[in-house]
């Protein structure tokens, strides 16, 4: 029986129906895996998209820091250099000490000097150990040859190197020396690689991404991770920031050839430095997550899709499920609308075909505008994006548009309606592509960041601040815990711990029993017990001791704390320790250096005195009591008793020279004689200087006293022989100039009366003919080193006399040196009673060109011959000849009264004095003897006023900078020396400050040496004027670097001069000489004067360093 048609029509379309629903859920299906694969093909290009931007970000970041940290060496190798040039022996050694202390330690591995030649002439791993460390030579390395080639100073950076002394790998970064503009060797510091590979590590841990540093040539200098096997390596070479050297960052996806990990690189160009930064983050990594996700989705998708297919048949069901999604879809989008909303967002839609930008009104909120004010086309964010930040996006919508990027984020500023900037996230995503592949619509979101972004800043501005206040502290902060069960720890402590006690921040946090184990042994019982006292009396720990590192080496330490008691009574100290090693060795210096000037006193055999003006009292050692023949005694007499054993031709003198050294406090010297216990004179030299005393009504004088009695005898023995001989005497060189003659050669041959030192003896030859035939005598000298001769010479008045000639030789080893000729005039022998007149008429024009006045007295002191010099000299107001026979007293009353007094106190011999008009005169009072008989007495009176006043400018070359007129270094250091001498004896404090100008060597590079020069002198007229007191002292030490000793002032005045000398610097205008202004500043760093000069120079030479990595123009106390 057939079924009813009617249910054939009916299962017809039921069936067709059922392949309907079944080809709609195929199909349905399809659609779903498509958007499913392609959304989850976007997930991960967005994953990786992020990955690159981080790395990129992370590269830029890393090169600042690097740049910052290069910028520093090469500051501090540039000071080194200068440095060196300046002072080698002593500077230098303790700025590289300073150096050491300020890095971390290990950072710096080595620092030498190399000389011209590539020879070793110092390094900090010296050791007298190891005298084979200056017979290491560099000269091949590329680090030294940079500089040997010439060119202008800068900083060079070598591949890392083994070092011949270190024996480790280190980074060469070397500066050039330069002596006089020339080449002069190289200061190198060696930096090690892990302590840049360290900072590295400390950002990306033990993770598998990587950073790494490279020089211009690809050479490895660093590495976060297996260091040891890239040093001495270099990059592929197809790497594209060496293919090109132009391009300043890009990116790169490479399998590393080091560990075989795939990774996404960005790097960086170093703006200054030939230098590279890369970043490399582990691909696989950064898209783990992602594609666990996107597997486990696929996963749960394809069960889900056999689970459809099988459950066709409940279509019905399957339809619920489609209105059920649909629902669902509904709420992911009210969802989706109250996340915009909750999270400030808002949506953009931009349509690249029209140029249509719709935006909601968020953007208007944010930016405190109606709705109506932001147009709905690209032009009209343009009006409110930032002018710097707008081509960034322009260049990422090319992107975009070009297919280069599927999606971005950014951060730009937009004008908010009151004129302040805020800070707005844009994010996009290419939603439509035309059939050419470019962009046509992008779908974005933008949220207000302003917030967020000044946080940030806060946040970073805080820590740098925090990070660089605790990494300048010279020691380290702490907190130690002693526990109730013995056990301790420091639950805090600053980097600077590592320098203290060689252990890091986190190994002290979890137990202080390493410390403890390096205390000196003598020290550590003391220490327990200075800490148990304190903890138990809840008092302030202060202790001193020694701690032993890992080298041997010991320091001394210094800690202050104070304690509290916890609730679990444990006791927990607030303190600071810092290494006062410097500080024992600048007292043991002190020690020493006393004792040397008690044995250099007592081993020169020269007296001390102390002359205090408040008191009237005079102070003499022994020695000098030893010296007037008074005994080995200590004794204080009043100055007017000792004034009285002043000779009375020196008393006047004396006394004015000390009162005016006094008054000028400047250092003095003198000659006098001092009366002896027998009565006897006795030649001394008296040195001195005035010292403040700390006196209310005078100063004290201190000095020595130097017994030159025999000194002055044989100086008068000498002359009196020389110039008394009977014969005259010439010293003739190899050239037959004069060298030296007597008085009396030069009586006989000069014809002008003057010296004859550096004429040809021709002048005493007759004729040339005559010249030439003696030359034989000369021959006969240097051969048998002898010569007698009879020969007729041409005296000073061109008479031709005989006379009796010897040669012989100067010096016996050396018979080609000098000549001594004696000559004897035979003449009166043939002719005795002419040449007796002759001789007198000659002796009379003698006299009259004597430089100088000359008067000859007999015995009974009557004037018997004078010139008219003298006459002048002496102010005696009467022609020469009118004086002969002329009778002691009247003679003494034609001169002045001051004259009188110095003629008639005069010694026999030389006495110089001065006059109340300015003039010096010399007086020579020579006894005039013959056969044993008084004769009379020789005066020659000479004014050398002139002389003098060469010797003083002569001084005041010596102790002045040519180009500052400021005091120069040996000046300068020598006040500093009595400035710290005054103040170890118990004087008021003083300050020394270092200035040094910043970026001089700019103003030199950009304006010339010229204007380099006037700004030296600006800063030194600045000094000289209105910005020092009386009293204070400033000086060039070298180069840009000045200092200025301030005697008898506290930290807070000294402080106050330098900012007014900073201030007054900063606010000046310099003409460079071309119409160019130049203006420039200054970094001062002072110190109290305590110890010796070499610590206070050290103490404010590291402040000023301080002062120069602190940011410059600015002042820093030690």
């Amino acid at each position: 029986m057939k079924p009813p048609s009617g249910s054939v029509l009916l299962t017809r379309p039921r069936l067709l129906g059922l392949l309907g629903g079944v080809a709609l859920v195929l199909l349905v299906c399809a659609i779903y895996w498509a958007h499913l694969l392609g959304d989850q093909s976007t997930r991960l290009r967005t994953t990786e998209n992020q990955t690159r931007l981080r790395a990129v970000q992370m590269s830029a970041t890393l090169a600042s820091q690097v740049g910052t940290l290069v910028a520093g060496l090469e500051y501090l190798a540039h000071s080194l250099a200068a440095t060196y040039e300046v002072d080698p022996e002593r500077a230098f050694p303790l700025a590289v000490r300073t150096a050491l202390q300020t890095f971390p330690g290990g950072s710096i591995v080595q620092v030498a000097v190399a000389d011209a030649s590539g020879r070793l002439t110092y390094s900090s791993l010296s050791d007298p150990r190891r005298p084979e460390v200056r017979t290491v030579f560099i000269a091949d390395r590329a680090h030294f040859q940079a500089h040997a080639q010439g060119g202008p100073a800068r900083l060079f950076i070598s591949a890392p190197v083994l070092g011949r002394v270190s024996g480790q790998w280190s980074i060469q970064f070397s500066y050039p020396v330069q002596q006089q503009g020339r080449f002069a060797g190289v200061v190198v510091l060696s930096i090690a690689p892990d302590y840049i590979a360290d900072g590295f590590r400390a950002l990306f841990g033990a993770g598998s991404d990587v950073a790494l540093l490279v020089r211009g040539d690809g050479s490895y200098l660093a590495r976060s991770h297996l260091l040891g096997k890239v040093l001495g390596r270099s990059v592929p070479p197809e790497r594209a920031f060496l293919a090109d050297p132009q391009t300043s960052q890009g990116e790169y996806r490479v399998i590393d050839p080091v560990d075989g990990v795939e990774r996404h690189y960005a790097w960086t160009r170093l703006a200054d430095y030939p230098l590279v930064v890369s970043v490399g983050l582990d691909r696989a990594h950064a898209l783990e997550a992602t594609r666990s996700s996107i597997q486990d989705s696929r996963w749960r998708n394809g069960l889900g899709s056999a689970l459809i297919v099988l459950a066709l048949c409940w279509i019905a069901w399957l339809f619920f499920r489609v209105q059920q999604d649909r629902a669902l879809l509904h709420e992911n989008r009210q969802r989706y609308m109250l996340a915009l909303e909750g999270g400030s967002l808002g949506v953009w839609d931009w349509s690249l075909s029209s140029q249509q930008l719709g935006i909601d009104q968020r953007l208007a909120e944010i930016l405190g505008l109606d709705p109506d004010d932001v147009a709905p086309r690209i032009e009209g964010v343009q009006r409110l994006v930032h002018p710097d930040d707008w081509p960034g996006m322009q260049e990422t919508r090319e992107q975009l548009r070009d297919g280069r990027i599927d999606s971005f984020e950014q951060e730009v500023r937009m004008r908010h309606h009151d004129g302040h900037w805020c800070w707005v996230n844009v994010r996009g995503k290419v939603s439509l592509r035309g059939a050419n592949g470019r962009a046509t619509r992008i779908f974005g979101t933008f949220a207000d960041v302003t917030a967020r972004r000044q946080s940030e800043a806060a946040q970073a501005e805080l820590q740098a601040r925090l990070g660089k206040l605790v990494a300048q502290v010279p020691g380290t902060v702490y907190q130690y815990r002693l526990h109730a069960d013995g056990h301790s720890s420091f639950p805090y402590a600053s980097p600077g711990i590592g320098n203290i006690y060689d252990v890091s921040p986190e190994v002290a946090m979890q137990d202080a029993a390493p410390v403890f184990e390096r205390i000196h042994p003598e020290d550590l019982p003391r220490v327990r017990d200075s800490i148990a006292a304190s903890a138990r009396e809840l008092t302030r720990w202060v202790c001193e001791y020694r701690f032993v590192r890992a080298s041997g080496e010991v320091r001394w330490l210094a800690g202050h704390a104070n304690p509290e008691r916890e609730d679990d009574g444990s006791t927990l100290w607030h303190g600071y320790i810092h290494d006062i090693t410097e500080q024992h060795a600048a007292h043991e210096a002190l020690r020493r250096s006393e004792e040397r000037l008690r044995l250099t006193a007592a081993a020169v055999r020269d007296g001390l005195w102390e002359w205090d003006t408040a008191s009237g009292t005079m102070e003499l050692d022994a020695r000098c009591h030893e010296i007037l023949g008074h005994g080995r005694r200590v004794d204080r007499m009043a100055f007017a008793d000792w004034s009285q054993l002043i000779h009375p031709n020196d008393r006047q003198r004396v006394l004015s020279l000390l009162q005016r050294q006094v008054e000028l406090g400047e250092p003095f010297g003198t000659e006098l004689r001092l009366r002896r216990a027998d009565g006897t004179w006795c030649w001394t030299e008296m040195r001195g200087q005035v010292t403040p005393s700390g006196l209310c009504n005078g100063v004290l004088v201190i000095g020595t006293l130097t017994d030159i009695d025999p000194r002055m005898a044989d100086a008068r023995l000498r002359r009196a022989l020389l110039d008394n001989a009977g014969a005259a005497l010439l010293v003739i060189g190899p050239d037959r100039l004069i060298h030296l003659a007597n008085q009396r050669a030069v009586d006989t041959f000069s014809v002008d009366g003057l010296p004859l030192t550096g004429r040809s003896v021709r002048l005493l030859h007759r004729d040339e003919a005559a010249f030439l035939e003696f030359a034989r005598y000369y021959e006969q000298v240097r051969t048998v080193g002898e010569a007698r001769a009879e020969y007729l010479l041409r005296t000073a008045h061109g008479e031709l006399r005989w006379f009796a000639i010897r040669g012989t030789l100067l010096d016996a080893e050396h018979p080609e040196s000098e000549l001594i000729w004696t000559l004897v005039d035979t003449t009166e022998r043939r002719r005795s009673e002419e040449a007796l007149a002759t001789a007198r008429a000659h002796l009379l024009e003698v006299i009259e060109h004597v430089p100088g006045g000359v008067l000859v007295q007999n015995t009974e002191g009557a004037v018997v011959v004078a010139n008219e010099e003298a006459c002048e000299l002496l102010a005696l107001r009467t022609p020469a000849a009118a004086l002969v026979g002329l009778e002691a007293e009247a003679l003494h009353r034609r001169m002045t009264p001051e004259l009188q007094s110095h003629w008639l106190g005069a010694p026999v011999g030389s006495s110089v004095f001065d006059l109340h008009d300015g003039r010096t005169f010399k007086f020579e009072r020579i006894p005039l003897r013959h056969a044993g008989e008084d004769m009379g007495q020789l005066w020659i009176v000479r004014d050398i006023t002139e002389r003098r006043r060469h010797e003083q400018t002569l001084q005041h070359l010596a102790t002045t900078d040519a180009l500052t007129g400021l005091a120069n270094r040996r000046a300068f250091m020598a006040q500093l020396d009595t400035e710290l001498a005054r103040v170890a004896q118990g004087g008021a404090p003083g300050m020394l400050i270092m200035l040094d100008l910043d970026h001089f060597k700019r103003v030199n590079d950009t304006y010339g040496h010229a204007a380099g020069d006037k700004v030296l002198v600006h800063l030194a007229q600045m000094l000289r004027g209105q910005a020092l007191r009386q009293g204070d002292l400033a000086g060039r030490l070298g180069g840009e670097e000045f200092a200025v000793l301030l005697p008898r002032t506290h930290a807070d005045e000294a402080a106050a001069i330098a900012e007014r000398l900073r201030l007054a610097l900063e606010q000046s205008r310099i003409d460079s000489g071309e119409g160019r202004i130049i203006t420039i500043t200054l970094s001062a760093g002072m110190a109290p004067l305590a110890g010796d000069a070499e610590h206070t120079l050290a103490q404010a030479d590291a402040a000023l360093y301080q002062a120069k990595n602190s940011g410059r123009n600015r002042i820093v106390l030690a």
